[in-house]
C-alpha cells in the first residue's frame, strides 16, 4: 500500500513539473514582464508571481539562484523580503542574470532586506522593538536569522543567509553592473515601534540620475504605503563612494 501511494504521487508531480516547465518556456518568449521573486504565498495581480516551491500564489516555480530569462525581457523586477534568503554565494549570479533581463528601460525594486547598521544601533542603544517594548536580542534574532523556528516545515528555506548594509549591498549592485542604484530604509507598518530595520534598493539597466532615481522609486513604492511600508519613515541611504 505505501508503495502504491508513493507511486500515486509520482504520477501528481510529473504532469505539474510538466505544465510548470512549459509555463518558463513561454515566459522566455514573453517581453515587458513584470515579475514578483520569491513570492510565498503573497500574490500580487499585475506580476508574475515565482518562487522556488508551488504555493497558493504562485503562477511558476524556478530556481531563484539565476533565473532562467531572456535577455531584455524583463521591465519590473520585484522582490519583498527575498533576496536575504538566498545563500552568499548566490546573490551576485541572481543579481547578474536580473540585471541582464531587464529592457534598456527596466528596473529593479527590492525591499524587506534586514538593515544591519540600523538592527545594531537599535540594540545598543535600548530603543524600542518592533516586537515588543524593547529591542532586545530577540529583535535582533528576527532580522538577522529570521525566526525560522515559527516555519518548521521551511526551516532552512526562511532562514536569513544574509545582513545588508549601504557597502555590501552597493558592493554587489556594482558588481553586477548595474550602472544606477539608489537605496532607502523604512518601518513595517504595523509594528510595534516602526522603525527603519529594513532597507531596499531601486536599481536601472540605463545609467540614469539620482534624483530621478528617487522620485520614480518612490513613485514605485507608494503603492505598498500602509501594506508594506510606512512612507513616514522612509530615509535615502547616502551610498558610499566606490
Amino acid at each position: 500500500m505505501g508503495q502504491l501511494r508513493r507511486g500515486l504521487s509520482l504520477l501528481v508531480r510529473i504532469p505539474k513539473k510538466i505544465v510548470n516547465g512549459r509555463r518558463v518556456a513561454a515566459l522566455q518568449q514573453r517581453r515587458g514582464l513584470r515579475l514578483h521573486f520569491g513570492c510565498g504565498g503573497d500574490r500580487l495581480p499585475d506580476f508574475v508571481n515565482i518562487d522556488s516551491r508551488p504555493t497558493p500564489a504562485t503562477d511558476l516555480t524556478m530556481d531563484l539562484s539565476r533565473p532562467r530569462l531572456a535577455s531584455g525581457s524583463v521591465a519590473l523586477a520585484f522582490s519583498n523580503a527575498f533576496f536575504e534568503h538566498l545563500y552568499r554565494d548566490k546573490r551576485l549570479p541572481h543579481l547578474q542574470r536580473v540585471r541582464e533581463s531587464l529592457q534598456p528601460d527596466g528596473v529593479c525594486c527590492y525591499m524587506g532586506l534586514p538593515y544591519f547598521k540600523n538592527i545594531a544601533k537599535f540594540y545598543l542603544e535600548g530603543g524600542p522593538g518592533t516586537l515588543g517594548p524593547r529591542f532586545d536580542l530577540y529583535n535582533v534574532y528576527r532580522y538577522t536569522h529570521g525566526d525560522p523556528e515559527h516555519q518548521p516545515g521551511w526551516w532552512l528555506g526562511q532562514l536569513h543567509k544574509s545582513l545588508f548594509d549601504e557597502e555590501e549591498l552597493g558592493g554587489l549592485l556594482r558588481e553586477a553592473g548595474f550602472p544606477s542604484f539608489v537605496m532607502f530604509c523604512y518601518g513595517y507598518p504595523g509594528d510595534d515601534a516602526e522603525i527603519p530595520v529594513t532597507m531596499g534598493f531601486y536599481a536601472t539597466r540605463s545609467a540614469m540620475p539620482v534624483e530621478r532615481l528617487r522620485d520614480d522609486g518612490l513613485a514605485f513604492v507608494k503603492r505598498f504605503a500602509g501594506v508594506r511600508i510606512r512612507l513616514t519613515t522612509l530615509q535615502w541611504i547616502d551610498i558610499p563612494a566606490t
